[in-house]
């Protein structure tokens, strides 16, 4: 007479059947290792809640094409108690099965259990989460607004250096001018030839500058008069010792006797007779 095949000997059965390791079912499938040792070593007692059993062993025999199985569909149609399920007499499990299968005391709950138990410890990394956040946020502000602050400094020293700079460039530029007008002036003096005549009674005068006719007639009492030239001015005048000259703002040395003409060329080197 033979027994009926237990649940989980139908599934082991049929996945040896298919030449799939438990490793390899449990990456294909995502069902835990040790829940796929736990159906196939009837241990269905160990999993706390029916639900979840059901849940393993559906999800278990659909992968594996094995929802027909009569056993199956007679341990899915129940409801109500777990099913007691009998353990198998002198069962073979692997090893490695001995090893990775847990205990009813290691086995995590599952669902909404699983959350209840460790609620603390997630709030508490929920919170430690929050203040990271919170502490990371203030040590950037704080960054930031130090950073803004040099900047500030450093655009302040930038700014009083280049108005500093450009004051100087002003005032030099504006010092420039004159003492490029005072050497254009000199150079001027230098380059060209002007006499100042003036006299202390009634003289006849005659001035030519560089060949051109200037001036001629009497020059009155108390006159006085400038003339300019490039190369030289000729001067004549009737009453010589009446007249006196300055050549380029300074006082030539030129004598005359009063009642006498006198004839005298001026030139950059001075006064010829």
């Amino acid at each position: 007479m033979h027994l009926p095949e237990s649940l989980g000997k139908i599934l082991k059965r049929t996945r040896e059947s298919k030449h799939l390791s438990i490793e390899e079912v449990s990456e294909r499938s995502r069902i835990p290792k040790h829940i796929i040792s736990t159906l196939e070593e009837d241990r269905l007692n160990e999993i706390r809640s029916v639900f979840y059993a059901k849940s393993f062993v559906k999800t278990y025999a659909v992968f594996l094409g094995a929802l027909d199985e009569p056993g199956i569909k007679e341990y899915l149609a129940k409801s109500g108690q777990p099913p007691t399920i009998l353990k198998p007499v002198a069962v073979p499990i692997s090893g490695t099965a001995q090893q990775k299968s847990l205990p009813a005391k290691e086995m995590p709950q599952l669902g909404f259990s699983c959350i209840i138990k460790y609620k603390n410890q997630i709030i508490a990394i929920i919170i430690g989460v929050f203040v990271f956040w919170v502490l990371s946020s203030a040590i950037s502000h704080v960054t930031k607004f130090i950073k803004n602050i040099s900047v500030k400094k450093q655009n302040k020293i930038v700014k009083s250096a280049r108005k500093g700079t450009e004051q100087a460039t002003h005032q030099l530029s504006e010092r420039k001018p004159l003492k490029e007008k005072k050497e254009e002036a000199a150079a001027v003096k230098t380059d060209e030839i002007e006499i100042e005549v003036s006299t202390s009674d009634n003289t006849w005068l005659r001035i030519i500058g560089d060949g051109v006719l200037m001036f001629t007639g009497t020059f009155r009492k108390g006159s006085s008069d400038t003339w300019k030239a490039k190369k030289e001015i000729k001067l004549e005048a009737g009453n010589s010792g009446v007249i006196k000259i300055s050549v380029n703002g300074k006082p030539a040395s030129f004598s005359g006797k009063k009642g006498e003409k006198k004839e005298i060329i001026i030139t950059k080197d001075g006064i010829k007779n």
